[in-house]
């Protein structure tokens, strides 16, 4: 009988399992999702929400083109918070799921800005778009909620997988 070489004793310690390769994660294409979708909406919300109407000339003043952008640069603060905490154990779906409630979010926010009705005040009309105003902040408020969430949940841990 031959005494085993060395290559067959190489082949013999292999392992079965497939090697796990290295991926880049996908949370960026995610973070980019979200940010995306939160400028789109307010973008979205800046063109075709209604102006207020004041004064006996009737001047329009378009709120939303004067505010959100302040809205939308501290939601993409919050959303880049969330996507940048380093847990190695955070998974696919727990980033799936926050950028499908921030752009949920953010499309509630534009279609209330558009669609909602307006005050009407005053014998000489004054339009006041309250939806104009109020949709941005409780949009900020929803992902600051979400934000939190994502960023203080417990990523798997990577021992339990074996």
């Amino acid at each position: 009988m031959q005494a085993p070489t060395k290559q067959t004793q190489v082949a013999a310690t292999r392992s079965t399992q497939p090697r796990r390769t290295a991926r880049p994660e996908g949370r960026y294409l995610f973070a980019g999702v979200s940010v995306a979708s939160i400028w789109v909406a307010v973008a979205l919300a800046s063109i075709w929400s209604p102006d207020m109407t004041t004064g006996t000339q009737h001047d329009h003043l378009a709120i939303a083109s004067f505010a959100d952008w302040l809205y939308a640069a501290l939601a993409t603060g919050l959303v880049l918070m969330a996507f940048g905490r380093r847990t190695p154990g955070a998974s696919r779906s727990l980033w799936l799921g926050f950028t499908v409630a921030v752009a949920c979010i953010w499309l509630a926010v534009a279609v209330a800005s558009i669609f909602a009705p307006t005050l009407v005040t005053g014998t000489d009309p004054t339009t006041i778009p309250i939806a104009a105003f109020a949709a941005p902040i409780g949009g900020i408020l929803a992902t600051a909620f979400a934000s939190v969430f994502a960023a203080g949940s417990q990523g798997r841990d990577v021992t339990d997988e074996r």
